[in-house]
C-alpha cells in the first residue's frame, strides 16, 4: 500500500506539469495582443509607446522560451507570480476565494450525501412502489433544476414570506461562524440538491444490481438480519460507483458554480475565472487552471484509496 502510495503521489508531477505546459502555450496562442487588447477596452486612444512600456512591466516584451522558463522556474518555488489585473500576488487573490469555494463544495457534498445514499437505498428496496416512484421524480426535478434558479427561488421565499434576506457580504468562518453558516447553507442547498440527484439514480441503481446478486439470497436464506445485510453486504459494494460520482463532482464544484456564486453574490473561484478570462489575465488564468487540475488529481488519488477501505477485496499493488 505503501509503495502505491509513493508512486501515485510521484506520478502527479508529471501530470501537473503537463497541465503547466499546456495552459501556458495555449494562453499564447490566443489571438491578439493581450496589452492591446486590454487598453483598447477601457476606450482611450493608448499610443505605441504606452503599449510597449506595459508590454515590458508585464515581461511579455522577452522571447517566449524566457517567459516559459521564468514561469516554470516561479512553479518550482511555488510561486504563481502576480495578477496582470490586479497587480497583486496571485496566492494573496486565491487565498480568501478558495476557502469559500472549499467550504461551499464540502457543505453542498454533505448535504448531497445525506440526501443521495438514503433515499436511493429506499428507492432500490421499495422498487416499483409509490415511495420508489416519489424519490425517482424527486431526483429527476433535481437534475432538471439548475442550482441557480433554486437558489434565486430560495432568495424570493425567503424575502417575500419571511421578510429576511440572507447576508451578502461573505464572512469568513473563523470570524463569525453563526453569519457565515446563514450565508453559505442557501446555496449550498441548491447546489447540493442538484448534486444528489446524480448520486441518488447512482445508489439506486448500484443496490438494485447488488441486491440481485448470489451473495445477498444467501445471506437472506442464512436468516440474517435485514439490517445487516444492507449495511454489510450489499452498501458496501454499491458505494464504489457512487463514490467515484461524488468524489467528481466535488472536484467541479471547486470551479465550476459561476452564476450560483452571482446569484449570492459570493467571491468564489468561478467568479475569479470568469474575471481573469474576462480581463485577459494571463498568470491569473494559468494559475486557477493548474488550482482546478490540481483538486481533481487529489481527490481520484483519495477516491483510490478509498476503494480499499470500502472494499476489501481490491488490493494494490
Amino acid at each position: 500500500m505503501t509503495k502505491y502510495i509513493v508512486k501515485r503521489i510521484l506520478l502527479m508531477i508529471p501530470t501537473l506539469l503537463g497541465v503547466a505546459v499546456l495552459i501556458f502555450f495555449l494562453m499564447r496562442v490566443v489571438p491578439g495582443d493581450i496589452v492591446e487588447l486590454r487598453m483598447a477596452g477601457e476606450g482611450a486612444a493608448v499610443s505605441q509607446e504606452s503599449i510597449a512600456i506595459e508590454r515590458a512591466r508585464l515581461g511579455l516584451d522577452r522571447p517566449l522560451w524566457q517567459q516559459f522558463l521564468s514561469y516554470m522556474g516561479g512553479l518550482a518555488r511555488f510561486d504563481l507570480g502576480t495578477s496582470m489585473w490586479t497587480g497583486a500576488p496571485i496566492l494573496e487573490e486565491i487565498k480568501l476565494r478558495f476557502a469559500l469555494s472549499m467550504q461551499l463544495a464540502i457543505m453542498s457534498t454533505i448535504i448531497a450525501v445525506a440526501l443521495a445514499i438514503p433515499l436511493g437505498v429506499i428507492a432500490a428496496l421499495k422498487q416499483d412502489t409509490w415511495i420508489d416512484y416519489v424519490v425517482r421524480l424527486f431526483s429527476i426535478a433535481g437534475l432538471a433544476t439548475p442550482s441557480f434558479w433554486l437558489g434565486i427561488l430560495f432568495i424570493l421565499v425567503l424575502l417575500v414570506f419571511f421578510k429576511w434576506l440572507p447576508p451578502m457580504v461573505y464572512t469568513p468562518f473563523w470570524v463569525d461562524p453563526w453569519q457565515n453558516i446563514i450565508q453559505l447553507i442557501w446555496p449550498a442547498l441548491a447546489v447540493g440538491y442538484r448534486y444528489s440527484a446524480v448520486a441518488m439514480r447512482m445508489t439506486r441503481s448500484a443496490m438494485l444490481e447488488v441486491l440481485r446478486e448470489d451473495y445477498i439470497r444467501t445471506a437472506r436464506a442464512k436468516g440474517l438480519w435485514q439490517k445487516l445485510i444492507l449495511t454489510r453486504h450489499a452498501l458496501k459494494n454499491a458505494m464504489l460507483p457512487v463514490l467515484t460520482v461524488v468524489a467528481l463532482e466535488f472536484a467541479f464544484l471547486m470551479g465550476g458554480l459561476v452564476v450560483t456564486e452571482q446569484v449570492f453574490n459570493l467571491n468564489g473561484l468561478g467568479m475569479l475565472f470568469v474575471e481573469s478570462v474576462a480581463h485577459r489575465d494571463y498568470t491569473l488564468t494559468q494559475a486557477l487552471v493548474l488550482l482546478v487540475a490540481t483538486s481533481f488529481i487529489v481527490v481520484n488519488f483519495f477516491v483510490d484509496l478509498a476503494y480499499a477501505w470500502i472494499d476489501p477485496r481490491i488490493r494494490f499493488r
